[in-house]
């Protein structure tokens, strides 16, 4: 029988590679990166299950919404952070933990006339500056106690993204096709990296809140704050502390309105919504945030010379990748200066359902989001269907040994 030495391993892969390196990546990206806020005490099993599993959809359709809430949240907690050291608060006492904590539903106010309603940083902040409540205590590490993070998952998905990154650009290198999936894949994972990023002090999965008491009726305490007309609310009555952002508020009357019928009421919410939408400090959060979700689409854009099975597909995937980018990128841009200008936001305004709606804005926003979710589709569709036929050195292995200097 013939014997032999050492043999190499296959200079090929096989298209079940690689769809299982795409989407154990995205999984354990998407995995990590999320970062919901506390449920509610009603919550069941199944009502968080598949609230986590609506965002995780989410993050594959359409991964520039999470990170839109997350930077919000970010901004939102970086101002509480300065807002609490201007009245002298050490990061001990604190930090950006604490303010996440609070946005996410960590604090709960209980009076001497109502159940126990979430409060929000800013919400605190205002409620020492009245002196209705002292600054809870609580450390950093009683709230990392309480989060379930997991640093080995979020180090997975930093190594997975790196490494499908280094090879893809390995395989451009030389000269090697590159899967649409792949290219795809690499643009999901980095923009859940960087909602990772903004969430990354955030406490995860933490089940239980701190409950603050206050020897006052809500109405004594919306009294002393001059919150005077705050009977009805959308999530509780300390709403006039902490108005509705620019974006929330052109977008939550047709949300509320129609997919989630959410109207104003006189009954709190128990806990503070994944959507809600923190407003961004300043234009160089806002641009770093525009120029975070056109990344996304200018990704797409280097399969631009991708080789397809027929033209129709190729051009398919070069119009959508344009119109995504040009949305992204005009809506981002118009969104800074909106954001920026208040004249530019008190465009024509009409009320329905207890809202006031400016529905020039609301049209402004409604269209382009129909236009990119329909182009964002066609192009998911497309990743999935050139599955079907890869060109043949798409299986071709990347041979390392040609990036190490030898004799």
């Amino acid at each position: 029988m013939p014997r032999r030495g050492w043999v190499g391993g296959p200079d090929e892969r096989g298209t079940l590679d690689i769809v299982w390196s795409c989407v154990s990546t995205l999984f354990i990206c998407l995995w990590s990166m999320l970062h919901l806020n506390i449920p509610s005490p009603k919550d069941t099993f199944w009502t968080i299950f598949w609230r986590k599993a609506r965002w995780l959809l989410l993050g594959v359709l359409a991964p520039e919404v999470p990170m839109l809430f997350a930077a919000g949240q970010w901004a939102s907690a970086k101002r509480s952070v300065k807002a609490m050291r201007d009245m002298g608060f050490d990061e001990e006492e604190w930090s950006l933990e604490h303010a996440y904590y609070a946005d996410s539903g960590g604090f709960e106010l209980r009076t001497v006339d109502r159940e126990a309603i979430p409060i929000t940083a800013k919400q605190v902040h205002y409620l020492i500056e009245h002196d209705i409540i002292t600054l809870p205590r609580v450390t950093k590490k009683e709230i990392w106690d309480k989060s379930n993070a997991d640093k080995v998952a979020k180090f997975l998905a930093c190594f997975q993204t790196a490494w499908l990154t280094t090879q893809t650009i390995a395989r451009a290198i030389q000269h090697l096709a590159i899967t649409p999936l792949e290219l795809s894949s690499i643009a999901l994972a980095l923009t859940s990296l960087t909602t990772l990023w903004y969430w990354l002090r955030k406490p995860l999965d933490v089940e239980t809140p701190t409950l603050v008491y206050v020897e006052k009726s809500m109405k004594e305490i919306i009294g002393t704050c001059d919150g005077g007309g705050a009977d009805l609310y959308t999530n509780t009555p300390l709403d006039f502390i902490e108005p509705d952002a620019y974006i929330a508020r052109k977008w939550n009357p047709l949300l509320f309105k129609w997919i989630l019928s959410r109207k104003l009421q006189t009954k709190p919410i128990e806990r503070i919504p994944n959507d809600r939408d923190p407003q961004l400090s300043n234009v160089y959060q806002h641009l770093s945030l525009a120029v975070a979700t056109a990344s996304f689409a200018s990704i797409h854009l280097a399969g631009w010379n991708f080789s397809f099975e027929t033209d129709w597909e190729a051009w398919l995937w070069r119009g959508n990748c344009l119109v995504m980018w040009g949305l992204l990128a005009t809506y981002g841009t118009t969104e800074v200066v909106a954001c920026c200008n208040e004249r530019f936001q008190k465009l024509g305004m009409d009320t329905m359902g207890g809202y006031k709606m400016r529905w020039p804005a609301c049209l402004w926003f409604i269209i382009p989001a129909s236009l990119y979710a329909m182009a964002r589709l066609a192009l998911l569709f497309e990743v999935l269907y050139s599955m079907r036929s890869l060109p043949s050195d798409a299986f071709v292995e990347v041979k390392w040994s040609s990036f190490i200097p030898h004799i």
